[in-house]
């Protein structure tokens, strides 16, 4: 895990603030993408977001909350299978690195993190400082449809609560 770490830094120094074709090799969950560029493994996390997986896996969370993610997996299966379903093995995507996570671009024009976002199946960041005022405006655009969708963790007040602890650092 420690080689491919370092070629995930390598890889995000190189292609810092530039767009690159990147190959997806297998999709671990909504959290954790395995990526290649130029034959070099990397791991694609979603840029500005945190997800059910991501809440789920941290130690600061607590059990009540763990149980409410955990039925709110069980209410909403598709959740849990989104990125399997909605990203393709093998196929190209243009991908950015921001912040040291990537920035993975759609054919529909949204990003695989705003799509996270409006379906609700991850959150925004709270006062997270965006380097780009127009995908700022773009992902809180996507957090207000969801929210009047009450798609995903908006759908359960138990669920959005969990959601509102702040980010781990």
């Amino acid at each position: 895990m420690s080689k491919i770490f370092v070629l995930l830094i390598l890889l995000i120094n190189f292609i810092y603030a530039q767009n690159v074709v990147a190959l997806l090799k297998r999709v671990e969950n909504n959290a954790l993408l395995h990526m290649s560029y130029k034959q070099q493994p990397f791991l694609c996390q979603p840029y500005a977001v945190e997800t059910v997986p991501e809440l789920l896996n941290r130690t600061d969370v607590n059990s009540t909350c763990k149980n409410y993610l955990r039925e709110f997996r069980l209410a909403y299966p598709k959740e849990k299978a989104y990125a399997a379903s909605s990203l393709h093995i093998q196929q190209q995507y243009s991908v950015s690195s921001m912040d040291g996570k990537c920035l993975l671009h759609l054919s529909s024009g949204y990003t695989y993190s705003e799509a996270l976002v409006e379906k609700g199946y991850a959150r925004l960041i709270p006062s997270y400082i965006f380097e780009d005022s127009v995908i700022e405006y773009r992902f809180k655009r996507a957090v207000k449809r969801a929210k009047v969708k009450k798609a995903g963790i908006w759908s359960d007040v138990n669920v959005e609560n969990c959601f509102l602890l702040p980010p781990k650092k």
